[in-house]
């Protein structure tokens, strides 16, 4: 009941479990309706966009994530914040992040209307 059992599960997820929850996070409007589009298109020079996508799930988890781990953050914002000891640093990555994932959102939503 404190914030690291609330954010990372008290470290307590088997690797197995991670792994799916990472792809469950992968499978999503803009990989498969993009990636079906570019093979049709492109044929299999588009499955280059796959490698690419999945590439930076993996370099995400083997670069950032043992920082993140290794200054005890939960947040990308944070770590920035304390790594580059600014609170300016903080609110750029905040505000970085807040326009990355509405533009994400906004992406996936139009998918969903695409498709249903």
């Amino acid at each position: 009941r404190d914030t690291k059992g609330f954010y990372v599960a008290g470290q307590g997820v088997p690797a197995v479990a991670n792994g799916a929850a990472t792809a469950a996070d992968w499978m999503s409007a803009a990989s498969f309706i993009s990636m079906a589009g570019l093979i049709s298109t492109m044929g299999f020079d588009g499955a280059i966009y796959l490698l690419g996508w999945t590439g930076g799930y993996v370099l995400l988890a083997l670069l950032l994530a043992p920082y993140l781990r290794k200054f005890g953050k939960y947040t990308v914002p944070d770590f920035v914040g304390d790594r580059y000891y600014s609170q300016t640093a903080r609110l750029i990555a905040a505000i970085a992040t807040i326009v990355v994932s509405l533009t994400y959102v906004a992406g996936q939503m139009r998918g969903v209307g695409i498709v249903f």
